[in-house]
């Protein structure tokens, strides 16, 4: 059991750790043994993610007074906390993989800058493109006009050098 100042230490540990966070993840950790926690803390790593198993006591004081209230009333029976200060979907993606292979992790809420979303809600920021993803397309997307603008330029000009050295040619002969 740890005695009050322990609680407090830990509890600005995890406030600090919190802070700037953009996406969090509550889960229910039912289930896993050592060495499955081990491999998706390792999994989590890749993603600039952390895994932080916590007592809830010490969650809602490091969440007292921040955006991060919200998760406090759900802090009941053994809950997970996998947060991110990074990209949230690549952290999503990692956690949905993993609990389709150990059932015995779930996901319960989600925290995505200042919203609670709900189990289902969570699951599905799984399914969004990542980041990278999203400004290749936005790139692409800005390229396009410009590139067409170049080809339709472009094609007069190299209409006129065909016709130029077809005439050329026609005097040569």
């Amino acid at each position: 059991m740890l005695t009050r100042e322990q609680k407090h230490a830990q509890s600005e540990q995890l406030k600090d750790a919190l802070n700037g966070v953009s996406m969090l993840f509550l889960l229910d950790n039912t289930g896993l043994n050592v060495n499955q926690v081990n491999q998706l803390r390792s999994e989590i790593r890749k993603t600039e993610g952390t895994y932080k198993v916590v007592k809830n006591s010490v969650v809602r004081l490091a969440v007292e007074g921040t955006a991060l209230e919200v998760i406090s009333p759900h802090m009941t029976g053994p809950k997970t906390l996998a947060f991110t200060s990074g990209d949230g979907v690549a952290l999503a993606k990692v956690l949905k993989t993993f609990i389709k292979t150990h059932p015995a992790l779930s996901l319960e809420k989600a925290y995505l800058d200042g919203q609670l979303l709900d189990a289902v809600d969570a699951a599905k920021i799984a399914d969004l493109p990542s980041r990278e993803e999203l400004i290749s397309k936005l790139l692409y997307m800005l390229q396009s006009p410009i590139r067409r603008l170049a080809v339709a330029l472009n094609t007069p000009v190299q209409k006129l050098a065909s016709v130029m050295g077809q005439i050329a040619e026609s005097r040569e002969s």
